[in-house]
């Protein structure tokens, strides 16, 4: 407790290299964690196939993305709160949402499907000039080597296999990466510069940069934009959550039941479009329900008032 004046005296830049060192620090602690248990339940030579996503141990893998996501994206927000702010959990933004914000996280989610969809087969098309053949063949590589391993989780089968993704691909990630992204990026951001978009903006590019995907980094960015803007205009962390963990869960579900043969429709075509009718009534649509939440956001006098 005799630490908490310090921190919260730093300066922004400060705050921000102190984010960085407990997400780093917290990272490394959540690796050694996960290779101590993983050697304790299978033995060293569980590593051997390491590199291969196909020849992975199935448990391992889940293990290592679990205590990676707590590790590197729930614990640090928590942490940095703690030690920087007098109140932490307001500053996170752990305040009552409204219904027409829950209701409007869902229904953008759903409405962004077409547009989402036709950004990414887009961004999947861009190509890096000549002269960069060998990081693009390293984007790529990495990019197939995240899809294959995606896959693996997905296509497991069982209700068991469904309730470990959609804690493991729907939960832990939509709290985890909203809390480091928005509540916390977006707050430091906020006392670094004036007004909310470049804030909004640089957290978005952040959170599409991060997850190292070149070829989904624009359709990622532009969902860090709308959870970005959910968030300032709500006033509530739970309000990205919950689009977060829509999005995630519905890939979660749709694979499921295609897996299981209830549905005919594969996760990657779930919502996509390609009538450029219903592509452009998409981005109507997310631009729509975007100034429902912006007229009927939280004001810092009713911030304040509910602090």
């Amino acid at each position: 407790m005799r630490l908490q004046p310090l921190f919260r005296d730093l300066s922004s830049g400060s705050r921000l290299l102190l984010l960085v060192l407990l997400v780093l620090l917290s990272g490394i602690v959540s690796l050694s964690i996960s290779y101590l248990i993983a050697v304790a339940l299978w033995g060293r030579d569980i590593f051997a196939l390491s590199g291969d996503p196909d020849l992975m141990n199935l448990g391992l893998m889940r293990l290592t993305q679990m205590l990676n996501q707590l590790g590197l994206f729930l614990i640090p927000p928590f942490l940095f709160a703690w030690l920087c702010e007098q109140k932490p959990f307001t500053f996170l933004g752990f305040s009552k949402p409204k219904n027409i914000h829950l209701l409007a996280a869902v229904l953008l989610i759903v409405a962004a499907g077409p547009i989402i969809g036709f950004v990414t087969e887009w961004n999947e098309g861009l190509r890096l000039p000549p002269q960069l053949a060998g990081v693009s063949e390293w984007m790529r590589s990495s990019e197939d080597t995240a899809a294959k391993l995606t896959d693996r989780f997905l296509q497991a089968p069982g209700a068991s296999a469904l309730l470990i993704n959609l804690l493991m691909i729907g939960l832990l990630p939509s709290i985890g990466e909203e809390l480091l992204f928005r509540s916390a990026l977006i707050g430091l951001f906020r006392k670094m510069f004036t007004g909310i978009h470049l804030p909004v903006i640089l957290s978005a590019l952040l959170f599409s940069a991060l997850h190292l995907q070149f070829f989904g980094f624009v359709p990622r960015f532009l969902l860090g934009l709308a959870f970005g803007y959910l968030f300032v205009w709500s006033g509530s962390v739970w309000i990205p959550i919950i689009a977060h963990f829509v999005n995630n869960t519905s890939v979660v579900v749709a694979s499921f039941l295609f897996n299981k043969g209830i549905s005919p429709v594969p996760p990657d075509d779930l919502g996509n479009s390609i009538s450029a009718t219903w592509i452009a009534l998409s981005a109507v649509a997310c631009l729509l329900i975007l100034f429902v939440v912006y007229r009927s956001r939280i004001t810092a006098l009713e911030t304040s008032a509910s602090s």
